[in-house]
This record gives structure tokens, C-alpha cells and sequence, in this order.
């Protein structure tokens, strides 16, 4: 009888769920897993491969951290899948990227680094509307027109109106001769820097260009010896600023090095040696050596991955985690609404306040300057460049 009964009440429960659905009512849906493709665009190989690496360092911890935090779409589990492309700082090599991240339904992309590979990768992503981030300091990148273009950093004039004021009023030099790459990154800053420096005041001993793969610089610091310049500004590379300095410190050259490249960190200061010494160099982001949250962040890649975060880790990890949160606020991984949400986005990143204006540029942008004292990068000041504009 027992069995008989239970029988009759599942009979009952089954009768009453049918009738319900011939009404239009559904069970609700099991919440599942909701994949989502994101892509790094970076160099892994090559002149810049340490950036780039330091970069997909973090941008791996972001997405770890992500997926581990029960984001939701809808009733849906957020998770991203990460998909990695070496565009070897080319920008023919960065076009056959985008492409792929395009074929790939990709919701957008982070972790461009060089100013060539920025410029000349953003119109296929423009195309297909998915968002992108670059490093790359020419401005350029953000005025093309294309509103899925984003930058977490400073920008040339930015960056290099500041560099000019710390060498003429915290310095007190007045003759620089000035060392550039042939790259978009150096004739750009090579230009900003040289058009602030002499505004202040300051004049440019000489100009010099050299091949972005070079390490020798022994002519040219010849000449710069003899003409008695007492600051030497770079815009290049971070591993030819090291090997400069190396040249400089050899051929007993006492000129400040001052460059455009963030070295801040240790492999620097290793490859350079005692040529490192008075350096001079930038670092983006706020509150350097003072947000718990950067503390934090700077520990768990050190055990990570035993080695410290580079210049423009916090940078990329913040990339990710504002990706993250415009596809969340768009309520989808459609890349233009995800673009749509970023430009309404106001989001507490690692690097400050990540705002952006019409054109893909921070709001407020962040960064600190910081010269090497007793063989150690000490920070000089912050700077905060259009708060609330």
C-alpha cells in the first residue's frame, strides 16, 4: 500500500508539471557556464618580450581571479577563456592577430604594447567593433576615430611635458642632447620632449636617430661627450636604455640619463649596472609603493611566478578587470555593447580611476616619476593629469 501510494503522488506531480507547461510555464534553466574569449595582443618574443611577458603575467591573474569570483551574466557564470597572440612588435605580424581574434568571436582584446602595432591593428578591430587597449604612448592610437580604441597610460605629450619639467626645474640641467629609435614611439616623444624642454628654457645640444634594434651607441656618445650636453634624453626601448647607460657609464660620460621607456624594476637595474645610476624614468599609475591593493597585487605575482610585476603589469591586469566589468554592465559578450558599456564605465583599478573620455583616453591619468639613488628606484612625485575633465 505504501508503494502503491507513493506511486500515486509522483503520477499526480508529473500530471500537474504537464498541465503546467501546456499552460506556458517553464522550469527555470540550470545556471551554466557562461565562455567568454578574450585575447592578448603582445610582444613575446623579441626586443620587448620582457614587457611582454610581464604583461601576460598579469592579464593571467586577472583572469584567474575572475573566474574564480562568481561574476554573472544574467543567471549565467561569467568565464573567460584567453586566447594569446606574439605579435613580435610587428605591425603586419599585429594585423594577422586582430584578424584572428576577429574570426575568433572575440570580445575584445588587451595587452598592445608598441606604437606601430597599436595604429596599425586598431582600424580591424574598429571594424568588427571589438574593443581594444593599447600601451602605446603616440596619440594617434585614440584619434583615428575609432570608438572601440582604449588606453590605460599616459600619452606622449603627457608623459613627456613632465620628463621636460623634472630635467629643467628638479634637475636644473639646460643642455640636452637627445637619442631616439626610428620607431612611432621615438620620433613621437623625441618630438613632445624636445618641444617642452626648449618651452622651459632649455636648449637641445644635438639629435641624434638610431635602428630600434641597435646596442651600439659609441659614435654618438662621442659626439655627445664632446659637446658637453649634461643630460641625455632616450626615446627607445627598454633594453637599449639599459645598454646605453652601460655605454655611457663605460666612456665616462657624467650626462643624467633620462628616458622614455618605464624601467622601473629590477632587470634594469641588473642589466645596467652602476650605468644606472640617476637614471631617470616613469612609471603609470597612482599611489605607487602606497595602494594596499598594489601591494597586494605586487606579492601575488612575486609568488606567482618568482619574479617582480614589470612596469605596465598593474596596467594590463587592469585591462582585464575593466573588460571584465563593461561585459557584465553590457549584459553581454556582443563587442559593441561591451565598447558602449566601457564608455560609460567608471571602475577602482589598480592603476586609479579608469574613466574614459570620448576618444578612449583616460580621464584621469596616473603616473609617478622615479630616479635610480644608492642603486634603487626611488620615487620623486606623482602626477595627475586631467582629474575630472
Amino acid at each position: 500500500m505504501e508503494k502503491q501510494g507513493k506511486r500515486g503522488m509522483a503520477l499526480l506531480a508529473m500530471t500537474a508539471l504537464l498541465g503546467l507547461q501546456l499552460l506556458g510555464w517553464q522550469p527555470p534553466a540550470t545556471a551554466a557556464d557562461k565562455n567568454v574569449s578574450i585575447g592578448f595582443a603582445g610582444p613575446l618574443t623579441g626586443l620587448s618580450s620582457a614587457s611582454g611577458t610581464s604583461m601576460l603575467n598579469a592579464v593571467k591573474m586577472a583572469v584567474d581571479e575572475i573566474n574564480g569570483a562568481e561574476m554573472r551574466l544574467g543567471s549565467d557564470r561569467l568565464v573567460l577563456k584567453l586566447q594569446v597572440q606574439d605579435d613580435k612588435s610587428n605591425p603586419r605580424i599585429a594585423e594577422i592577430a586582430a584578424r584572428y581574434f576577429v574570426r575568433n568571436d572575440t570580445a575584445g582584446v588587451v595587452g598592445i604594447f608598441n606604437s606601430a602595432v597599436a595604429v596599425s591593428s586598431s582600424a580591424i578591430y574598429q571594424k568588427a567593433g571589438i574593443p581594444h587597449f593599447a600601451i602605446s604612448g603616440t596619440r594617434r592610437f585614440t584619434q583615428q576615430g575609432h570608438d572601440s580604441a582604449f588606453r590605460i597610460a599616459a600619452y606622449d605629450e603627457q608623459r613627456a611635458a613632465v620628463l621636460a619639467s623634472y630635467v629643467a626645474q628638479e634637475l636644473h640641467k639646460s643642455r640636452v642632447a637627445i637619442v631616439h629609435d626610428d620607431s612611432v614611439f621615438g620620433r613621437d616623444y623625441k618630438e613632445k620632449f624636445e618641444s617642452a624642454f626648449t618651452k622651459l628654457g632649455g636648449k637641445i645640444v644635438s639629435v641624434n636617430s638610431v635602428n630600434a634594434t641597435t646596442y651600439d651607441f659609441n659614435d654618438i656618445l662621442k659626439a655627445i661627450r664632446v659637446g658637453k650636453a649634461d643630460a641625455v634624453f632616450f626615446g627607445g626601448l627598454a633594453s637599449q636604455s639599459a645598454m646605453l647607460a652601460q655605454n655611457m657609464y663605460r666612456l665616462g660620460i657624467e650626462a643624467q640619463l633620462v628616458t622614455a621607456a618605464s624601467l622601473v624594476g629590477p632587470i634594469f637595474l641588473q642589466t645596467a649596472g652602476p650605468g644606472a645610476e640617476g637614471t631617470v624614468s616613469i612609471m603609470p599609475g597612482a599611489h605607487q609603493r602606497k595602494s594596499k591593493q598594489l601591494d597586494a597585487f605586487e606579492k601575488n605575482y612575486l609568488q606567482r611566478y618568482n619574479v617582480a610585476p614589470g612596469a605596465y603589469s598593474a596596467v594590463a591586469y587592469d585591462q582585464v578587470q575593466v573588460l571584465a566589468a563593461a561585459i557584465v554592465r553590457a549584459g553581454s559578450a556582443n563587442p559593441r555593447k561591451v565598447t558602449a558599456a566601457l564608455h560609460a564605465i567608471k571602475y577602482n583599478g589598480l592603476t586609479g580611476t579608469i574613466s574614459f573620455d570620448a576618444h578612449g583616453d583616460l580621464r584621469d591619468v596616473s603616473f609617478s616619476t622615479y630616479q635610480v639613488r644608492n642603486s634603487v628606484w626611488t620615487m620623486y612625485k606623482q602626477y595627475h593629469v586631467g582629474m575630472g575633465n
